[in-house]
């Protein structure tokens, strides 16, 4: 295609939009609706990613170091769990260090600790695991490393936690893909009227010999336009709705020691999944509906 004629066709791409404005603005409508529904599910999920990396960084395994080991021998230790894999941070408890913590969680009644030292605690080692999927095989690492007098872990905590953390992953992947074939089906529908109050332009172009592609590019260029134009207004619109739903879920996740996740920190990521959705559905949902017309056309002629 030369590039005159390229030029020519794009400049249509953008007159049809104008041309047809109120089918043009139905299929924003549906991109826009579809886009933020998609933007609120990743949201949602990223609040409850972060729900659940607080939760699971406190879902750690306590290492108690043998009495009998030295200075050197617990170091040692130290130095072996933090070498496992699946180990995200080591961090030493000095048993004198747990002998005040105790006292504190006794508050009034800690004068029952009254003639105890710390020598009664062991020194211990926290450690947090970095995937809850292999919290069982690092706990089983950990028990068979030197010096290790016992451990404390949560097990079905974490289990659960793995457990949650996958549902919501396929979830919001199901969420995204019905929606993505929903939002093509409605786009390629609303754009093939489009093709049928044309359709006398589209015979003339195929009388006087003009090619598929020839044809299809002022509706490709149209797509592009709508999925673009979609994306920002419905970025636009996420950040209103968000912003204003962040208050409330501040208030929800305050209460387990965390908060709503930064609008701005995703803003880039959400820009360019809803660009490509939108480019996607209305490049397709073009093509689609203009094949398919193409198809019906060239059958007619045959059959005359």
């Amino acid at each position: 295609m030369k590039a005159a004629s390229l030029g020519y066709l794009t400049r249509e791409g953008f007159r049809n939009i104008w041309v047809n404005r109120l089918l043009s603005l139905a299929t924003v409508v549906v991109l826009v609706s579809c886009l933020i529904i998609v933007g609120s599910g990743s949201l949602i999920f990223l609040n409850i990613n972060s729900v659940l990396d607080l939760i699971e960084g406190q879902n750690v395994v306590m290492v108690y170091v043998n009495d009998d080991a030295d200075d050197y021998q617990t170091q040692l230790l130290g130095v072996s769990l933090q070498n496992l894999d699946n180990v995200k941070n080591v961090e030493f408890v000095p048993r004198e260090e747990a002998f005040e913590r105790q006292k504190e969680a006794y508050g009034d009644k800690a004068a029952l600790l009254e003639g105890l030292s710390a020598d009664i605690l062991p020194d211990a080692y926290k450690v947090t695991v970095d995937d809850l999927e292999l919290f069982d095989e690092t706990v089983k690492e950990i028990k068979k490393q030197e010096n290790v007098l016992q451990i404390h872990e949560n097990s079905e905590l974490a289990g659960k936690l793995a457990s949650i953390r996958n549902a919501v992953s396929y979830i919001s992947l199901g969420i995204v893909a019905i929606l993505f074939f929903v939002s093509l089906f409605i786009v390629s529908n609303t754009i093939r009227i489009t093709i049928y109050n044309r359709r006398l332009e589209i015979s003339i172009m195929k009388a006087v010999g003009a090619t598929n592609t020839f044809i299809r590019w002022p509706f490709v260029v149209e797509g592009v336009l709508l999925g673009i134009f979609s994306a920002v207004l419905a970025l636009g619109i996420q950040y209103v709705v968000y912003s204003i739903a962040s208050i409330w879920l501040t208030n929800i996740l305050s209460m387990l020691g965390g908060e709503a996740v930064n609008f701005f920190d995703y803003v880039w990521y959400l820009l360019a999944i809803f660009a490509f959705i939108g480019v996607v559905i209305g490049v397709f949902g073009s093509v689609i509906s203009l094949n398919k017309y193409l198809k019906e056309h060239n059958n007619v002629v045959e059959s005359d």
